[in-house]
């Protein structure tokens, strides 16, 4: 069996154990590496040499597969792949095929489904399999298996190879940052220097001809904002203020805000996008809301996260003027046509870092405040831990909850980190960049003699992935800044970052 037909019959075999993220069906690819381990011989003769990784305090007792194969010396090459895939709801009335190759191939050549004009002439070609994670993580990862198998049949090569398979890429990265405990075990029982690390993710192709493959990977923040405003009647909204308008104001001057946008080398960001937006209210009534979250996505190159976060401040800053405004210019007018009068309104911009916050009510308040903050924190996580409470909404109770102790009752915006954090990561960053670039050069030598196909190499894959957890360069001020203001730090295990 050459190799392409063993990707194949690896993929295939893959792709019978569903493994949606955020479920339990995450841990059916144990059932696929239970059987691959053991149709390997060096495995059988190494059993100590492969197995499953516990992910610390993961509700869904998710695992991670990896096997070494060790060849002469300590130098080592990791080749990572992640098992989980998105659900097949966009699937519709056929997600019975959606695992299945051959069936949903006869599907489109019957005519059952629209294609669009490039997909119809890939399937006419014969060259395509069509399915759930089949050009993505799974179909990537049998290519790293098939290399693994034939490596192992060599009696002698140098180096080693390190095969991972980690759960929740499409999620939170649960099993990434878990992986980097298996790293470091790993490195420090077997000697290991870890020389490249290989990530199979698909590519966009500029051109056909050249394939692109990415030398680092785009960095995401979330900003998360909680906004208390004024409570008042609706039928006196003059002596209140409503958080929903001043979050808006905030959400129309960030949203697709060019300020954001970065270029580094050949790689540009989006900008900005809001993913939630609501009250916190959690029944109808006629009063104002008090409450109002939101939280946005940020992706980074280059700046870090204080430089960023210090801008959304600086714009909500401007939001709350422009907010109180508008509502001075409504007050008059309003006033202008009643003899109703409410006085005059005081308000004055105030927005704060959670970090600060925190502080100011420990200098007031001192440790009985920090024991008590710490004791809901892990009370939010334990349930977060069980999968009672979402890791946004526990991040929402304990802002809640911290300004239940917070002496000064004015509207305020408070701005944190939500978790995950995901740094941006270049070869270029690491003293070894050079040597990988020279590699680089090689290889689009290489594949240009062997198959036509130059190489382009992009600098960021800015679809996020798991290794911005594979570095960590980030100096000391903004390792404090992230963990001053970052919800659940130092409570809930989820990063060890280590400059």
């Amino acid at each position: 069996m050459n190799r392409a037909d063993r990707i194949e019959k690896n993929l295939l075999n893959y792709l019978k154990e569903i493994t949606h993220t955020g479920t339990e069906l995450e841990r059916n690819n144990e059932n696929f590496f239970k059987k691959w381990f053991d149709s390997i011989p060096y495995l059988n003769r190494n059993p100590e040499l492969c197995g499953f990784y516990d992910i610390e305090k993961d509700c869904l007792k998710r695992r991670i597969p990896w096997a070494l194969l060790k060849g002469q010396g300590n130098r080592t090459i990791v080749m990572l792949h992640h098992t989980d895939t998105v659900d097949i709801d966009d699937f519709g009335k056929y997600k019975e095929y959606a695992y299945k190759p051959s069936e949903l191939e006869e599907l489109f050549l019957e005519g059952k489904v629209e294609l669009d004009e490039a997909t119809r002439k890939d399937l006419n070609s014969g060259e395509w399999l069509f399915g759930r994670g089949v050009s993505d993580m799974k179909g990537g990862g049998c290519i790293h298996l098939s290399l693994f198998e034939e490596y192992s049949l060599r009696e002698e090569f140098s180096g080693n190879i390190l095969l991972i398979g980690v759960p929740d890429e499409e999620n939170l990265s649960a099993g990434m940052r878990s992986a980097v405990n298996l790293l470091r075990d790993l490195k420090e029982k077997h000697g290991l220097e870890y020389v490249l690390l290989l990530n199979v993710e698909p590519h966009d192709r500029i051109d056909e001809n050249n394939i692109t493959i990415y030398d680092g990977s785009v960095g995401k923040i979330m900003p998360i904002f909680l906004v208390r405003g004024k409570l008042a009647h609706v039928g006196q909204i003059y002596k209140g203020l409503n958080p929903v308008n001043l979050l808006s104001a905030i959400v129309r001057k960030t949203e697709l805000n060019p300020e954001f946008i970065e270029k580094a080398g050949n790689t540009v960001t989006p900008p900005p996008a809001w993913l939630y937006f609501k009250d916190r209210k959690d029944v109808y009534d006629v009063s104002l809301p008090l409450l109002a979250g939101g939280y946005m996505s940020v992706l980074s190159l280059n700046k870090p996260p204080k430089e960023i976060l210090d801008r959304l401040k600086a714009i909500s800053e401007e939001a709350f003027k422009e907010v109180i405004s508008d509502m001075e210019l409504s007050y008059e007018k309003y006033r202008s046509l009643t003899d109703m009068d409410y006085g005059e309104m005081d308000w004055k911009p105030n927005v704060k870092y959670y970090g600060e916050i925190y502080n100011e009510i420990l200098e007031e308040k001192g440790e009985l405040f920090k024991k008590e903050i710490a004791e809901f924190q892990k009370e939010l996580e334990e349930k977060i831990d069980k999968g009672e409470l979402t890791r946004i909404d526990g991040a929402y109770h304990l802002m809640e909850k911290t300004l239940e102790y917070y002496s000064d009752l004015s509207p305020v915006v408070v701005i944190a980190l939500a978790p995950p954090y995901y740094p941006s990561t270049n070869n270029a960053m690491l003293d070894s960049g050079r040597e990988i670039n020279e590699l680089i050069f090689e290889l689009d030598k290489y594949a240009r003699k062997q198959t036509g196909n130059g190489i382009y190499t992009q600098n960021y894959f800015t679809g996020i992935s798991d290794l911005s957890y594979a570095m960590f360069t980030a100096n000391k001020e903004n390792i404090d800044y992230i963990q001053d203001n970052m919800l659940f730090w130092g409570i809930c295990i989820i990063y060890h970052l280590i400059p």
